[in-house]
Formats: structure tokens, C-alpha cells, sequence
């Protein structure tokens, strides 16, 4: 199974076939071992034992029965999520349940394994990689500073089993808050869902997740063009599809610079630091482009405030160039 790693062509299909397989080798023994009606001798018959014990062929297969549920309802989640236009996030929610639930009895299946080792007890909990407290098999934590020659010797840092755990459900719990998005298109609740998205300093997985649902092939959840965003920003219905509105040169611009701006905030602190700081200098340019084209426009010389030019503009809806800048103060209003 390369422990869920897609190391052949087949990739993770080949991995879900197998887990469907081994699910329904270990339920059909799991119900042959809680079931008071078949004898000893036609359960081993029939089942492959886990183990020597029989006592303990249950709670070795209601651990591992947890184990590949889990990891079968993250791939169907993960799946679910990568579907274009945000077709999928009802049922990734569904399966981000179940992974929830598997987890809850991966903790409790914790006991019965650390009973049976006595390594757990040895090390403490802290130090345990695993619920059992034993090694992982197949895994080398050397593996990463060996194959990385060129690059400074690195160890790969497991998680302790607790760690892990808190891991997996503060992953869980930020992938749920991503799939409930209703998919407003309206970009004021799209900048306000990020900011309390970012809040919780969420981990890299789901912020990718994030960025890839909110801006695919260019539009918004990958439906709605982002001249279309921009006019309803300005509140201006009428021309959503309007062509001529849709070729302008300066909603090229600001289009590309919305979709530059929420591809920012979907990164972590210190990466914002460094790119809203080239957003606002690309943000300052095209503000000067436009007040230079409005006094071309409307034959003024003097400096005018961005609140007056606003003014400006709303009384002289009719043109194009007056709804961007209408856009570029809100758009400032909102940073501050």
C-alpha cells in the first residue's frame, strides 16, 4: 500500500482498492469475532486470525478497521474538495464527518494497544510516535538527510501519536469550515471570509485548498468572472457582461490584481508581509494611472481627494474609468 504514497502509475485508485479490500477482509472478521453463533472451529476456518490470542482479535480489528476507514474517508474528502467550481464540498463535509468520527475511535483504540506494549510506559506518551508506543514499520527518520545530498543533513521531525491527533482534527475542523463557504460571489464577504479564515492560523493544507477553490482558471470558484465580481462591488448590476466594460484596459488591471490579492491572503503571515507590500505599490501605480486618465477625461488640473473623486465619479456613472476608481476607494476603505 507505500503507506497511502502513490509510487506507481496506478497512484492513489490503486491505493483505494486496496483499502476498500482489506475493509471488508477485516469487518467480515470483526463481525465473525463479536458473533455468538458461529463456533470456534468455523471462525478460524474461515478467517485468517490476526493473531495467536483470539481474545484479542477484536480490538486488534476494531484498531485497524478505525485506521483504514480513516485514511479511506480523507481520499474520498481531499477528492471531493478538488472538484472544479465547488461541486464536491457538500460531500467532502460529509466525509470530513466520518474522518472525525475514526479519529475519535483511533483514540480510544489507544488503551487496548499501549496494554499490549510495554514500550509505551517505558518512553511516556510524549515521546510516542505511535499509539502502541513501538517503531513505525518502514519508515526511516533518516530517509530525508540521506537522499538530499546537496541540501544541509535535515531529520524528519515526527509527530508524537497526541500531536498527531490535534494535527488531524485541527486540519479536519478547517477543511469543514472551507467546504460550509456558501460561494458568495460578492467580494467584500469573500475578503471578510478569509480574514477570519486566517484567524485561526490555519495550516498549509487547507489554505492551498483555500486559494485553489477561490480562483480557478481566472474567475472566482471558477464560475464567475472577476469583471463581473468588480461590478458588483460597485453595485452596478447593469453592466455585468457588459463587453466594453469587460475589455478596459483598467479592469484587466484591477481584475488581476484581486485575483493577485486573494492569492495573498491565502498565504501564511510572513509571506503576506512580503507580497501586500508589492500589491500596494501595483495598487498606488494603477491609482495614479487612473486619476491621470480622469483628468484626461474630464479636462480637470487640480488635485482632487480620493473621497471627492469618488463624488466625481458616482455623478458620472455613465463612464467606465469612474467605476474603477469608485472600486480602488472602496477597495481602501476596506484595507483600512
Amino acid at each position: 500500500m507505500s503507506f497511502g504514497l502513490p509510487l506507481n502509475g496506478e497512484g492513489d485508485d490503486k491505493c483505494l482498492s486496496v483499502l476498500n479490500s482489506v475493509e471488508e477482509t477485516i469487518s467480515r472478521q470483526l463481525r465473525a469475532c463479536k458473533s455468538q453463533a458461529l463456533s470456534k472451529k468455523k471462525t478460524l476456518e474461515e478467517f485468517e486470525s490476526l493473531q495467536d490470542n483470539p481474545e484479542l482479535e477484536e480490538g486488534y480489528c476494531r484498531a485497524l478497521l478505525c485506521r483504514l476507514r480513516f485514511r479511506k474517508h480523507f481520499h474520498h474528502a481531499v477528492t471531493c474538495m478538488r472538484k472544479p467550481q465547488g461541486r464536491g464540498l457538500d460531500l467532502a463535509r460529509k466525509h470530513v464527518t466520518s474522518c472525525l468520527a475514526e479519529l475519535s475511535l483511533m483514540l480510544k483504540s489507544q488503551e487496548f494497544l499501549k496494554s499490549r506494549s510495554d514500550i509505551a510506559s517505558q518512553k511516556g506518551d510524549e515521546s510516542c510516535t505511535t499509539a502502541s508506543g513501538c517503531c513505525p514499520i518502514g519508515f526511516d527518520v533518516s530517509l530525508n538527510s540521506r537522499l538530499l545530498s546537496p541540501a544541509p543533513p535535515r531529520a524528519v521531525q515526527i509527530l508524537a501519536w497526541s500531536d498527531a491527533i490535534r494535527y488531524f482534527e485541527k486540519l479536519l475542523h478547517d477543511l469543514d469550515i472551507i467546504c460550509a463557504l456558501s460561494l458568495d460571489p460578492v467580494l467584500e464577504n469573500v475578503l471578510h471570509f478569509i480574514a477570519q479564515f486566517q484567524k485561526s492560523v490555519p495550516d498549509l493544507v487547507p489554505r492551498a485548498f483555500l486559494q485553489t477553490l477561490l480562483v480557478q482558471d481566472g474567475k472566482l470558484y471558477g464560475r464567475d468572472l472577476f469583471c463581473d465580481v468588480i461590478s458588483r462591488a460597485l453595485s452596478l448590476p447593469d453592466i455585468i457582461g457588459d463587453k466594453e466594460f469587460q475589455s478596459n484596459e483598467f479592469v484587466v488591471q484591477l481584475g488581476q490584481l484581486v485575483i493577485n490579492l486573494l492569492k495573498i491572503l491565502c498565504t501564511n503571515t510572513a509571506w503576506q508581509r512580503r507580497k501586500l507590500g508589492k500589491s500596494l505599490q501595483d495598487w498606488s501605480t494603477i491609482s495614479i494611472q487612473l486619476e491621470l486618465a480622469l483628468k484626461r477625461e474630464f479636462g480637470e488640473t487640480r488635485n482632487v481627494l480620493a473621497d471627492e473623486v469618488c463624488l466625481v465619479s458616482s455623478a458620472c456613472c455613465s463612464n467606465q474609468l469612474s467605476y474603477i476608481l469608485t472600486l480602488f476607494c472602496w477597495w481602501c476603505r476596506t484595507c483600512a
